[in-house]
């Protein structure tokens, strides 16, 4: 009986084998397959990425380009129609002179159709009107006053 027993054991583990054999054969190959997709989409995912990183330089450069077209076009108009507006410089990131904004000040004063006169200390008043501009000593700032101010 003893006989018996072990030879029908070593039948089960050798059909066991067998398909144990057959269970890794059938694992290794779809490791195989997946590891293998896994790298094929890995390479499609990297050239993917540098055609749209070569894109991005490729776009970025034509910004620049046409920005720095725009800005060498804007200062050209500018320059030819008297060049000197400021605000327009200011949004255009083009430089602007501080002497410039106070004369865009007083043009804007003209523009507007404003009487005004320069008095010999220094105030800027509008003779048909209640508010003038002076020097603010303590505070070093010209400030708008109102003639009906305190």
């Amino acid at each position: 009986m003893f006989g018996l027993t072990t030879t029908r054991r070593l039948r089960i583990t050798e059909a066991q084998r067998d398909e144990n054999g057959r269970l890794l054969t059938e694992a290794y190959g779809q490791i195989i397959t997946d590891t293998a997709r896994a790298a094929r989409e890995r390479w499609v995912a990297r050239n993917r990425l540098a055609r749209t990183l070569r894109a991005v330089t490729r776009l970025r450069a034509d910004a620049a380009r046409a920005n720095r077209t725009a800005r060498i076009l804007a200062e050209q108009l500018l320059d030819a129609t008297s060049g000197q507006n400021t605000a327009a410089r200011t949004v255009l990131g083009l430089k602007t002179d501080p002497w410039q904004h106070a004369t865009d000040g007083l043009n804007a004063l003209v523009d507007a159709g404003i009487p005004f006169h320069i008095e010999p200390d220094g105030h800027i008043s509008n003779p048909s009107g209640n508010e003038h501009i002076e020097y603010d000593r303590a505070a070093q700032r010209w400030r708008l006053v109102h003639d009906t101010d305190g």
